[in-house]
């Protein structure tokens, strides 16, 4: 709570003095612009002057406008200086390439700003072509705007630290009045069912006791997950690096190298597929990944990952089965393929000798959906499980998993998918008879006519 009132002086005190500051910024702005804006106009007002005089005369006599803070220079179109009020003509070199007498002879009229290497005496250049070729430069002297915004310094510190001290006053006697109630809340956090003041704070403690729960919740999922993660890496890196430095040490024979290198493959393996299977969970996390849905046919799906998963099942003798009709269902191809690709990976792998696995694509009587069922012959899953199957890195015998080669994230994805489709999953299973994994998906919207179905088909 202290730490709260902190936060809201300090952020009270950092709005006054960033409005100071910003304020200070736009005066100190408005002051230059309007100061350069003053130098020009004078300089232009004593250009018309001595135009004036010259073009009445060409032997007009400059020297009487010397008391002026101004300095006038004419220069020869050829950049010579033929009359100088601040110093000796005849010394002074070629301004042809200065920039004002250049403006001056393209355009009629140049400026031009100079600032001192000391930084405390800026010179501005105003010229003027005149009609018999020569150019009117007027210039003036002034303190740099650096120096005048040291000037104003002082005042706008003093100013500041006013300001500063007002803010902190203020910002402690309002603070002290908003948090009192909050306080009074934090209190009784413990008995918030039985907090009678401050019925309009009850939403916010509800939701304060809320955000705390699934926060301690999901606190706990990423340590398990890190914790999980760290677990499965380590394992084959261990192994990884212990094979390795055998061969490094010459400790393996050379008999024994391809099959050292064998197992070396083999876990490295393991670990590209857990990192395959974390990355796809980190996808299937993103809200609204889900974006070209559109209807698909699930039996064809079905078709094409019992196909894919054929080698497999002859590593683990097991015979893949293929029943149902075609259905079409509103989704992601790609990962409603991975979904089916899941199902059957996982009822391979847990499956036994001869055993069987059997996909099948059907009509929900019910809903007037589709059901997608892979159904195994496997060893099956006990009741006490069968709750947290689909938890990342769940695994209901950790030595088998790892023997096949599953990283324990399969069912996860799965779950994830289902869930991105708004889809349902149920499973059904007995130790020593197998699984059967249900996905009830929901009927077609009724906007998607059978021309639509048949050209995505």
């Amino acid at each position: 709570m202290n730490s709260m009132k902190s936060r809201i002086n300090k952020s009270l005190i950092g709005m006054g003095v960033v409005t100071m500051v910003i304020t200070a910024i736009i005066c100190l702005l408005s002051l230059s612009g309007a100061y350069i804006h003053h130098v020009q106009m004078d300089m232009e007002v004593m250009a018309d002057i001595l135009c004036d005089g010259y073009e009445q005369d060409h032997q007009f006599n400059f020297s009487q406008f010397s008391n002026y803070d101004m300095r006038i220079t004419l220069i020869s179109p050829e950049g010579a200086i033929l009359y100088e009020s601040d110093a000796n003509a005849d010394t002074m070199d070629n301004h042809l390439e200065r920039p004002e007498v250049r403006e001056a002879l393209e355009g009629g009229t140049g400026d031009a700003h100079r600032e001192s290497m000391t930084l405390s005496v800026d010179t501005y250049y105003y010229a003027r072509l005149l009609h018999d070729g020569n150019i009117l430069r007027v210039s003036l002297e002034t303190d740099s705007i650096f120096s005048m915004y040291t000037n104003v310094l002082w005042g706008l510190l003093g100013v500041g630290c006013l300001i500063v001290m007002v803010s902190i006053v203020f910002s402690m006697l309002l603070t002290k009045k908003m948090m009192e109630p909050v306080e009074t809340m934090a209190k009784q956090l413990d008995h918030v069912g039985e907090l009678s003041l401050y019925k309009e704070l009850r939403p916010l403690s509800d939701a304060l006791m809320a955000y705390q729960k699934k926060n301690s919740e999901l606190e706990k999922l990423r340590q398990d997950f890190t914790a999980n993660v760290s677990h499965e890496l380590k394992t084959p890196l261990t192994t990884i690096s212990g094979y390795a430095e055998m061969m490094e040490n010459g400790m393996v024979k050379d008999a024994d190298v391809p099959g050292c290198a064998e197992k070396i493959h083999k876990e490295a393996g393991r670990m590209l597929t857990l990192i395959g299977d974390i990355l796809e969970l980190s996808r299937l996390d993103e809200p609204e990944m889900v974006k070209d849905l559109r209807p698909v046919d699930l039996y064809q799906i079905a078709s094409r990952c019992l196909e894919s998963a054929e080698l497999l099942a002859q590593r683990h003798e097991v015979t893949l089965a293929l029943e149902g009709s075609s259905h079409q269902v509103l989704g992601e191809e790609g990962m409603l393929e991975e979904l089916v690709a899941n199902l059957c990976d996982n009822g391979i792998r847990y499956n036994k000798p001869k055993g069987k696995v059997t996909i099948r694509v059907k009509a929900d009587p019910q809903t007037d959906g589709t059901i997608l069922e892979v159904q195994d012959t496997g060893i099956g899953i006990s009741k006490e499980h069968q709750r947290r199957i689909f938890e990342r890195f769940y695994r209901v015998d950790k030595g088998r998993s790892r023997e096949t080669g599953g990283t324990g994230l399969g069912l996860a994805i799965v779950k994830h998918i289902v869930q991105q489709h708004g889809a349902q999953i149920q499973m059904k299973s007995a130790l020593g008879e197998g699984t059967c994994i249900s996905v009830f998906f929901p009927p077609l919207p009724e906007d998607i006519d059978s021309e639509s179905l048949k050209s995505r088909t």
